[in-house]
């Protein structure tokens, strides 16, 4: 069974906009039902990596990299034999599209 792998910085990622929605917003249960879609998301297109081909290219962030938008979330992610790695996971307002990802 294909498997979406988080990188650290996913990880960050996750923790960072969970603590926003949680404390800053004070949205606590919203916060804990996007990071369960979130990861959700991820492990579908890690799924359907053996049948489609799924976002939109991104070789300007880096090599293989991906992007699959999700509400106002964007997943980057790569694929690989296992499925995909997800290297971020981005709020879409932020410039992004600058990162250099390896």
């Amino acid at each position: 069974m294909p498997i979406a792998r988080r990188s650290e910085a996913a990880e960050r990622d996750l923790q960072d906009i969970a603590f926003h929605i949680a404390l800053v917003e004070r949205r606590p249960a919203t916060a804990d039902r996007i990071i369960d879609e979130l990861i959700a998301q991820a492990e579908k297109l890690a799924e359907l990596s053996a049948i489609a081909t799924l976002g939109t290219a991104a070789p300007e962030i880096g090599e293989g990299v991906r992007l699959f938008s999700y509400k106002r979330w964007v997943i980057l992610f790569r694929y690989q034999p296992h499925g995909i790695d997800v290297l971020r996971f981005a709020d879409g307002s932020q410039d992004y599209l600058h990162w250099k990802l390896s």
